[in-house]
């Protein structure tokens, strides 16, 4: 069975056990899916590091790129984008309205989305306000579609970077190896063993068992969760030390495919609990 066979299944399943998602993980699903055939199109140029500076890297605990390296197929983003600017317009939300007018500057000529790519990547906040402003939408909302649009190709090109890090490490930190970026999904595979999933290009990655996931602390005073009989499959971490949560998915616990971006999606309410306690977290699906 195809990945996005196994995607679709995995999605029934959830919005049978949650009907309340029913819409959001019927759209959001068929965005997974777009992205997964997006990435069987995808031709990226490899991301060399010289071997003084992976050994500085790795003697530093450093991520081994910045966010601004990333490499972006832009053809297969830019088609991407408007397959998902097709998806949007059947929702009834503002999320439809950004849709029409992204399709409509870039018909008009007005809006380039090659031009979105590395503003978003490199952080412009002047190029990217600029651009929001041609188009007539707010930044938070172009980036969102501009990210969407560029994750097959950040996700290749992290595993691509993958190569570079030691098979099976366990790493001791909170935060990406390749990128830096924190994790926005915790997972416990079938053997018990913990990952991290990175927020921004996906790679995931082992840590410890125990402690925070973001600042390593093990004061058992300052760690804490929350979970639901109704939702075994789930556990919310929270840390006291450095104010984070992260929600960890237990894959003994359930009995469809692992899917993460459906798990973050499927589990709102629980960032919406964590929040009103006062925690942080990150994602960006």
């Amino acid at each position: 069975m195809s990945t996005i066979e196994q995607l679709k299944k995995s999605a029934d399943l959830i919005k049978k056990n949650r009907p309340s998602y029913r819409d959001l993980l019927g759209f959001y699903a068929q965005v997974f899916e777009a992205q997964e055939q997006s990435r069987q199109e995808i031709i990226l140029s490899y991301v060399v590091i010289e071997d003084d500076l992976l050994i500085l890297k790795k003697g530093s605990d450093m991520p081994l790129i910045e966010i601004a390296q990333f490499q972006v197929d832009n053809a297969s983003a830019a088609k991407l984008m408007g397959t998902l600017c097709d998806l949007a317009l059947s929702l009834e939300t503002d999320m439809s309205k950004d849709a029409r007018h992204i399709k409509g500057a870039i018909k008009k000529g007005v809006f380039d989305p090659e031009q979105l790519f590395p503003a978003i990547l490199e952080n412009r906040e002047s190029a990217l306000k600029t651009l929001a402003k041609k188009i007539n939408i707010q930044v938070p909302k172009l980036i969102l579609f501009g990210y969407l649009s560029m994750a097959p190709s950040i996700a290749a090109c992290a595993r691509q970077l993958a190569l570079y890090l030691e098979k099976d490490a366990l790493y001791n930190h909170g935060y990406c190896p390749i990128c830096g970026s924190q994790p926005d999904l915790a997972f416990l595979d079938e053997d018990g063993k913990r990952y991290l999933k990175c927020c921004f290009c996906s790679h995931q990655w082992s840590i410890k068992r125990m402690g925070c996931s973001f600042c390593g602390n093990f004061d058992p005073d300052k760690q804490h969760y929350f979970y639901s009989d109704d939702e075994k499959e789930y556990r919310v971490n929270l840390c006291d030390s450095c104010g984070n949560y992260i929600k960890v998915v237990d894959l003994r616990q359930i009995n469809r495919y692992f899917y993460p971006g459906l798990e973050l999606i499927s589990t709102l309410h629980l960032d919406l609990k964590a929040k009103e306690k006062g925690y942080a977290g990150s994602i960006c699906l």
